[in-house]
């Protein structure tokens, strides 16, 4: 196939929608994930206080208890004319504008209803309705993540899912660095209020592309066994590899380091004398470009050497990345040092994500490969959501110095863990 070719798919209509709903699916990522945080710490929460916002996204680590629900059901309250996953795609949408909107409004800074609780004998206390309208933009937008999947899926050729997933994926990639970068620039000209109300309005965007989908009609046949067959089957299937207990622990350790050193960033910049047009330009701009560029390096490692190998060379290497952050704590506002750290941190870290991925796949058999993925997936990020909460707490009270060294330090136990899975040969090729 000529290039001119390839290129010309992504001009079917059928294919470009899903260049918006990727958009749209890529804005409320970014938006509670990264552009929160620092409104938060411009808002005067404490560091223990933002740690704890990394909750909000667990419906993402979850969202695969709900999806047979959403395939089996229509959506309530909509006519059957609508399609049954582009219903429940228009209720998601629905949702996720309105808490979008209230999430604008809903003032972290001022003295409004708040929550306390107590971590290692301190409080924290949090701004409820933030929180709130935080956790609806997740729950939906992991929801509206699901049926986007199904329609790609549902909707295009054989031959055009490559294209379809390629758009999506530029779209995402797009919503992502608007909401991310694009927030934090805005909030320096406007209040953070006004920029994440224009995201609300952009997911617009996404609720009238969906009337642009030809949703062919679909025959239900409920299967008998469906949650033994869709989720115990699975498990007992890994189950069968040796060590498989040590393997899912190996999941949750091998990415507490950028987890919990991911989650302090950006109040560390702030904190270090960087302004939010600079944070935006460096850290948001084009530390996503270098990701994508060690994505890309990382892919091509995977075809050339063992991957176990290449676990533990970049976990090593992640190590290396706290320590960098450690020397930065030294150099206030270095605009050089700056860009070196961001330059460091997202190569290496895309890198170890593609690796990382491969080997998650690996472990997969062919027969459950999305199911056990999901699952492998879900248990990952859920683990991490939960243990970098306390990030803002051992920030404070261990100063950003020895805290970096101590992100560094969690990678030791997955290292060691690793190595005794290759001497054990417990991991399947």
């Amino acid at each position: 196939m000529k290039w001119s070719t390839a290129f010309k798919g992504y001009l079917n209509p059928a294919v470009a929608v899903f260049l918006f709903l990727g958009f749209s699916c890529g804005l409320p990522h970014s938006l509670i994930g990264y552009s929160l945080s620092l409104w938060l710490k411009d808002a005067g929460l404490s560091l223990a206080a933002i740690g704890f916002f990394a909750l909000v996204m667990l419906p993402y680590n979850f969202k695969f208890l709900w999806a047979p629900f959403l395939d089996r059901f229509s959506a309530p309250f909509l006519p059957r004319a609508f399609g049954h996953r582009k219903g429940w795609l228009i209720l998601f949408q629905l949702g996720l504008i309105a808490c979008t909107a209230g999430l604008a409004f809903s003032a972290p800074e001022s003295n409004g209803p708040a929550f306390s609780l107590i971590q290692d004998g301190q409080k924290v206390v949090i701004p409820l309705l933030t929180y709130f309208f935080a956790f609806g933009v997740a729950f939906f937008a992991a929801s509206q993540d699901i049926m986007v999947d199904a329609l790609r899926i549902g909707t295009l050729k054989k031959e055009e899912l490559g294209e379809g997933a390629g758009a999506y994926q530029f779209g995402y990639r797009m919503g992502m660095l608007l909401s991310g970068a694009g927030v934090v620039a805005a909030s320096a000209f406007v209040s953070w209020q006004t920029a994440y109300a224009c995201v609300a309005v952009l997911l617009i965007a996404g609720l009238i592309t969906v009337f642009f989908i030809k949703e062919p009609p679909e025959k239900k046949v409920v299967q008998a066994g469906f949650f033994k067959s869709t989720v115990v089957a699975p498990f007992v299937d890994f189950m069968k590899q040796n060590q498989w207990a040590l393997i899912l622990i190996f999941i949750v350790l091998y990415k507490l380091c950028n987890a919990v050193l991911g989650r302090m960033a950006l109040p560390f910049y702030s904190e270090m004398g960087f302004s939010k047009a600079e944070i935006a330009l460096v850290s948001g701009t084009i530390g996503p470009w270098i990701t994508i560029l060690g994505v890309a390096v990382g892919g091509v490692l995977v075809m050339k050497y063992a991957i176990l190998n290449l676990l533990l060379i970049l976990g090593c290497v992640e190590i290396l990345t706290s320590v960098v952050f450690g020397f930065f704590t030294f150099f206030e506002h270095s605009m050089p040092f700056f860009l070196l750290v961001i330059l460091f941190d997202n190569i290496v870290g895309g890198m170890g994500g593609a690796v990382f991925v491969a080997f998650l796949s690996g472990l997969c058999s062919k027969r459950y490969a999305a199911t056990q993925y999901a699952l492998l997936t879900s248990l990952m990020m859920v683990s991490v959501s939960v243990i970098s909460v306390y990030s803002g707490v051992w920030a404070e009270q261990m100063g950003w110095f020895r805290f970096f060294l101590f992100t560094g330090a969690l990678m030791v136990p997955a290292l060691v863990l690793l190595g005794y899975l290759i001497r054990k040969k417990a991991i399947r090729k």
